[in-house]
């Protein structure tokens, strides 16, 4: 069985160096090669737009939000504003200083419900609130639920605005606006309950536009 073994191995390396040889040497002439010719049926035409700057797909283009403020004036602009609980450094009198960017933003401890009272100094009318989160697109897209009552001495308060859930996106200038009609009070407090992008309620800028 051995002595077989010897005579086959040699046999078989003989018989593949005679195919390598074959398909080296005679195989090529038997392939045929692809036309050099250019020829209408072998030339594919692609129309494209005359393209003169970079362009971007319109599939992945974003319209561009317009931020429309509230008419009037915000008369919560440097006023004093209070809250209930506070993470870190992010105080409560950072939702009145006109700076919407950066680390200049409230948020609650995870101690539901958050509230954030800003004294207007005295009795006023106002039709419009607008609460502002980072517009930055790091501030994802997230939801809270917040409710807006009012007082004249500041301690006994009557709701204004029901809780309502209100979507922040940066996408939509990551505010919401609310409106009233013949609204009036010294004291205006947003009520937190719900923030699905943190533990405790989030805010930038706390508005109240007086016409």
């Amino acid at each position: 069985m051995v002595n077989k073994m010897k005579i086959i191995r040699p046999v078989v390396i003989v018989l593949l160096l005679a195919v390598n040889i074959y398909l080296i040497g005679f195989a090529p002439d038997s392939i045929k090669e692809p036309s050099k010719e250019l020829t209408p049926a072998n030339i594919t035409v692609i129309n494209t737009i005359q393209q003169t700057e970079s362009m971007e797909h319109p599939d992945f283009k974003k319209a561009e939000y317009a931020l429309v403020l509230p008419e009037g004036t915000n008369i919560a602009l440097k006023k004093k504003v209070k809250a209930s609980s506070f993470a870190d450094v992010y105080t409560p009198r950072k939702t009145t200083d006109g700076i919407a960017v950066g680390v200049s933003y409230w948020e609650g401890k995870p101690d539901y419900p958050n509230y954030l009272t800003v004294d207007l100094e005295k009795k006023e009318k106002f039709q419009a609130i607008r609460l502002a989160l980072s517009p930055m697109a790091v501030w994802g897209k997230r939801t809270q639920t917040i409710a807006v009552n009012i007082s004249d001495d500041g301690e006994n308060f009557t709701p204004l605005a029901e809780a309502k859930q209100y979507t922040f996106d940066p996408d939509m200038g990551n505010e919401a606006q609310l409106f009233f009609d013949n609204a009036e009070a010294r004291y205006v407090q947003l009520v937190f309950t719900e923030n699905t992008g943190s533990g405790g309620g989030q805010l930038a800028e706390f508005e109240v536009y007086q016409k």
